[in-house]
């Protein structure tokens, strides 16, 4: 039996640890990123504001006004040619994506960076000028900078394509992201079918009956809290302040690795068990606006769960299916169909037609499994 292959793209993340002078150039390319991102928006809204004036009501966005905004910058700011070109186009494209993001009412409208915030970063596109070796990465225009990573990833960088490293800074700590294009196994068919109800109960239930439950983060939003308020009465950028967002930094990196690390486990599980996963289509966005629920989302990270079983399933060559939110997966009887209009807040109900008693959220995961199917005949 042959083994089929899939390109796909993948990140890598990496610890960096710059010398001092490496720092200050990072620091320095990151504030021009910066820098130019905000400068670009505010030359955007200051030409929009004078063609507003002459009668005009929109103002071409795209990649040529960006660039010829972005050549005047330079030739303003001369401490500009000092970063690596690539990572200054880059802004800009980001910008561009930005956007169009808010032209299609997907997102809202780009805000201006600032230097509080604890993560920044830059963007640095391959031209086969990023070395890798031993221990030690090359960057264009910056130099040699010491890394560390396993060894699988250490003989993944050197074998694979870099198509861009993103360097980034979060909370005092400095990280290399490789966006890389590698080679990936795919998975044996099983010929089995799945439909997982998401809820904020329990984090997912399976239409086998099986439940999933909410990773327990407890101790570490507690720890979150306290050095917060604690951080909200030091003077900024005094020493105390930067040690105190330092130990912050690292229970927020505590929280977001322990969730990553489980949805990593939880969506390889699905993708291996499963050739077919049907899910609902949620509006997470119009959720967070509820106040009632933004908190609990906030640290479920839905979109996160969801985002890693879609791409896995792309990458192993497995189905994923959404269907549409509105489908009454929890009001429906998965058994003779009726619909249960009266259907409040309770766990447990009993079907009035066919008198079978269903668990609210296994009754869902059944149902989101028989429409996506249905949607996959349809497809075909």
């Amino acid at each position: 039996m042959f083994s089929e292959y899939n390109t796909v793209n993948k990140g890598i993340v990496v610890k960096l640890y710059p010398d001092e002078s490496m720092r200050d150039k990072i620091n320095q390319n990151i504030g021009n990123a910066r820098f130019t991102w905000n400068k670009l928006l505010q030359e955007y809204q200051e030409t929009f504001e004078l063609f507003k004036k002459q009668g005009y009501t929109k103002l071409q966005c795209n990649i040529k006004t960006f660039n010829t905004m972005l050549n005047m910058l330079k030739t303003q700011y001369s401490f500009l040619y000092e970063s690596e070109s690539s990572s200054l186009q880059q802004v800009f494209r980001d910008l561009l994506q930005a956007f169009k993001r808010f032209f299609n009412n997907t997102s809202s409208y780009p805000r201006f960076k600032s230097k509080k915030n604890p993560k920044h970063s830059f963007r640095i596109q391959n031209n086969n000028n990023i070395k890798i070796q031993d221990n030690i990465i090359v960057l264009p225009k910056l130099g040699q900078v010491h890394y560390r990573t396993s060894n699988h990833y250490k003989k993944l960088l050197k074998e694979s394509k870099i198509n861009n490293v993103t360097i980034k800074k979060e909370h005092g700590h400095f990280y290399a992201v490789f966006n890389i294009e590698t080679n990936v196994e795919t998975m044996d068919y099983t010929y089995n079918i799945v439909g997982i109800d998401l809820g904020m109960r329990t984090l997912a239930t399976l239409s086998n009956g099986l439940k999933i439950a909410n990773l327990d983060t407890r101790h570490e939003e507690k720890m979150i809290k306290k050095y917060q308020k604690i951080l909200s009465r030091k003077k900024y950028n005094s020493n105390r302040y930067n040690k105190t967002l330092k130990t912050l930094g690292k229970w927020i990196k505590r929280k977001n690795n322990r969730i990553k690390d489980a949805y990593h486990k939880l969506s390889h599980y699905l993708v291996k068990k499963y050739d077919l996963i049907c899910m609902e289509t949620l509006d997470i966005r119009e959720m967070f606006e509820q106040t009632d629920y933004s908190k609990k989302l906030q640290n479920i990270s839905w979109y996160k769960l969801l985002e890693m079983i879609k791409y896995k399933c792309q990458w192993y060559n497995k189905i994923f299916i959404q269907i549409s939110q509105w489908h009454p997966s929890s009001k429906n009887c998965n058994v003779c169909g009726y619909y249960n209009k009266d259907l409040g807040d309770e766990k447990k109900w009993t079907c009035p037609h066919c008198k079978t008693q269903h668990d609210r959220d296994i009754n869902a995961a059944k149902n989101i499994k028989q429409e996506g199917f249905r949607l996959l005949k349809e497809k075909k």
